[in-house]
């Protein structure tokens, strides 16, 4: 190495040493300068009135919707009916139908696009509804779902399509969808109920709105990105515009598709539980009473149900939407329910052969089956049809074998049903509960002298110790400050265009006579952000380290992901009662997966040469955690820090229900209130704190990145 590089690697060293230390120093004054202004202030920031008083967001958008009601209300009120006939028709379908038909009719896709694993656990799922007393109420949301998913597939993927064909549509399009997936769902519910009234189609029309960004997205994503060359092999060979988009383009962007679908359906079955603050029936009552009466192991049995159908759509939807092959490894016999790793294992390839002999032989009989049928098709239709017609007939009958044999099954239970009377209603023998045990148990919890101490001294920590002095600290924060802090923080990390939309966003909340409300909120997630990175850092560390720990914590990441947060309210509110605390630790439970993930997913893709060279130089564990592995995996970390945030945000419309302050229990008044102008301004609120907390906190984790050469 040359002496002029070795210079100029120190001069940089120095350089980057030097802007830290400035930029720490000039942290350091900001806050310090921060709590001068707090100390002098003698009563809350209050936003000028005179700002309120001309930008009246609420009243503009009131006046909106009366004259959109007086000219379009017919019209809304119309489809509402025609919704509200289909959404009947498909849940008496499913409620009046045998339930092992219903079953079945989700056991044998599972079975066909995702194996022997995905058909057991659809049906583990389906007896599950059954077993704990909730399959009409789990019957009753599969159809608001299944409804709301169909819909918003359709117009999803005509929008990704037209956006795939137009820059200027998708340039128009792009910020409606981030506003959408940003806004709080109770949001949706406003206008919903106003336009379309009370029960299934508002709730319909409220979960397709809130489910279609990432159909749309994926779809649009999906045809953009096929290669160059596979377009001009098309044009070349003379396809149309039309051709090529629906024989080309669709079906090779297909997986991209039902990935947007998948997400699809996930957000849709989050929002058809909140439906049931219109009037929409389903788990989401159960789960609502549940809380009303505090019964901790009802809304559990609930909840488990709602997660028990997230993971199965979840699963069908994604082996929908990748190709059916079967390919085992060499020399080895295929697994239909382990997997192939596990042919190592005596005990697993005995359990296979004898699962590929049951599956061979009702293969086969199946296949017998349909072609006894095939042929007494073939002899009907020969005397009206040609020979070479009733061949291909036959040929299609026989090509779809598990299609004809799934539909003679239903239809032998379906006769079954006919002839015994009463088979159709789910067995008695079968039910089973375990609220009991958990109320039990929670009952103990509440009365216990060790429990009740600790929950005191977690309330007073919480509350004393953060929550009091940070609502204090930022409620009495002079609103120019905050934003002064705020625009130049953007300008540093984002740039100057970025630091003008974070003013103009802050401005409109302060404009909205939001500020107060927004400051506790910003409060509240802080706080739980901060709590999640103390308890979710060091599990993530831990599971990242010990393989076991990580095997025993990811079912109980994925069930508290997909369980409604609803259900976290109830244990937390019998333990800590209502009050600010009460939200705060709620949501702590809810936006603790991504910390636990991201951090694990971090340190363990940490290439073994780092701390390889660590070891050799003498490094003990400590030393090697905290100077190598923490500081490269700090960029992951920073995005579920992200993540927490982005959650903590979402979660503060539920949390008034046990004490939450701040824009979410603006937005559940104005539900409450029917006042749509002033739970959007609310609802925007919440999104453009998203908006400026994710852009920064991106930015400053991209900084990260570059110093680190990543």
């Amino acid at each position: 190495m040359s002496i002029q590089s070795i210079i100029s690697d120190t001069t940089y060293f120095q350089s980057r040493r030097t802007r830290q230390l400035i930029s720490t120093f000039l942290a350091i004054s900001v806050f310090i300068l921060s709590l001068l202004l707090v100390v002098q202030a003698e009563d809350e920031s209050v936003f000028p009135e005179a700002v309120s008083s001309v930008f009246t967001f609420e009243e503009w958008v009131n006046q909106a919707e009366d004259w959109m009601k007086d000219n379009f209300r017919w019209f809304t009120r119309m489809v509402a009916g025609q919704i509200e006939a289909v959404m009947y028709l498909v849940e008496d379908f499913l409620i009046d139908s045998p339930w092992f038909l219903i079953l079945m009719l989700m056991v044998l896709p599972s079975l066909h696009f995702g194996g022997l694993p995905l058909a057991l656990l659809t049906l583990f799922s389906g007896l599950f509804w059954g077993g704990v007393g909730m399959w009409e109420q789990s019957m009753q949301t599969l159809a608001l779902m299944g409804l709301a998913v169909i819909l918003s597939v359709i117009v999803g993927v005509l929008l990704g399509i037209l956006s795939s064909q137009s820059d200027r549509f998708e340039a128009w399009l792009k910020p409606v969808l981030d506003t959408m997936q940003t806004m709080p769902a109770f949001v949706y519910l406003l206008p919903a109920v106003f336009f379309f009234g009370i029960g299934g189609p508002p709730a319909i029309l409220a979960t397709m709105i809130y489910a279609l960004p990432p159909v749309i997205r994926l779809t649009n994503l999906g045809i953009r990105q096929i290669p160059d060359h596979t377009m001009e092999a098309s044009r070349a060979f003379g396809a149309t515009r039309m051709q090529t988009l629906f024989k080309v383009q669709i079906p090779i962007s297909l997986s991209s598709i039902m990935l947007g679908i998948n997400q699809t359906i996930m957000m849709a079955l989050g929002l058809v539980i909140l439906a049931t603050f219109i009037g929409a029936g389903g788990l989401g009552t159960e789960v609502w009473n549940s809380m009303y009466k505090l019964n901790v192991g009802w809304s559990l049995e609930a909840g488990m149900c709602i997660v028990f159908m997230a993971i199965v759509l979840d699963r069908l939807s994604m082996a929908m939407g990748k190709s059916k092959e079967l390919s085992p490894l060499a020399n080895t016999m295929p697994f239909r329910l382990f997997p192939q790793t596990w042919d190592k294992h005596n005990w697993a390839c005995q359990t296979e052969r004898a699962i590929g002999f049951v599956w061979n032989a009702v293969s086969e009989f199946c296949g017998w089956i349909v072609g006894l049928v095939a042929k007494a098709a073939m002899r009907g239709l020969s005397p009206f049809f040609k020979e070479h017609v009733c061949e291909q007939v036959r040929d299609f009958l026989l090509c779809r074998r598990f299609l004809v044999g799934s539909a003679l099954f239903i239809g032998g239970m379906v006769l079954l049903d006919k002839l015994i009377p009463g088979i159709g209603g789910f067995p008695e023998y079968i039910n089973f509960s375990f609220r009991e045990p958990i109320d039990d148990a929670v009952a103990w919890l509440t009365v216990n002298p060790s429990f009740i101490a600790f929950t005191k001294g977690l309330r007073a920590v919480v509350y004393l110790g953060l929550l009091d002095p940070l609502n204090t600290y930022l409620v009495y924060l002079p609103w120019h400050f905050v934003m002064i802090v705020l625009v130049f923080a953007s300008w540093k990390l984002i740039g100057g265009k970025f630091a003008v939309t974070c003013l103009i966003l802050m401005l409109f909340i302060g404009a909205c006579g939001l500020w107060t409300e927004a400051m506790l909120t910003l409060s509240s997630v802080f706080v739980s952000v901060l709590i999640c990175m103390v308890i979710g850092m060091p599990i993530g560390v831990m599971a990242a380290h010990n393989p076991r720990i990580d095997m025993l914590i990811k079912p109980i990441l994925d069930a508290m992901q997909t369980m409604p947060s609803f259900v976290y309210l109830i244990p937390v509110l019998m333990f800590f009662g209502g009050n600010i605390v009460s939200a705060v630790i709620a949501t702590v439970v809810y936006a603790m997966p991504p910390v636990i993930r991201l951090t694990t997913l971090g340190l363990t893709q940490i290439p073994p040469a780092y701390t390889e060279v660590a070891t050799s130089f003498g490094s003990t564990s400590m030393q090697k955690l905290f100077k190598i592995k923490l500081p490269i995996a700090m960029p992951s970390i920073m995005l579920g820090l992200n993540q927490a945030v982005m959650m903590g945000l979402a979660m503060q419309v539920v949390t008034p229900l046990i004490g939450g302050v701040g824009l979410g229990r603006d937005v559940f008044a104005a539900l409450n209130q029917a006042n749509t102008g002033y739970g959007l301004a609310a609802g925007m609120g919440i999104v453009l704190l998203a908006v400026v907390l994710d852009r920064l906190s991106q930015a400053w984790t991209r900084k990260q990145e570059k110093l680190l050469g990543l």
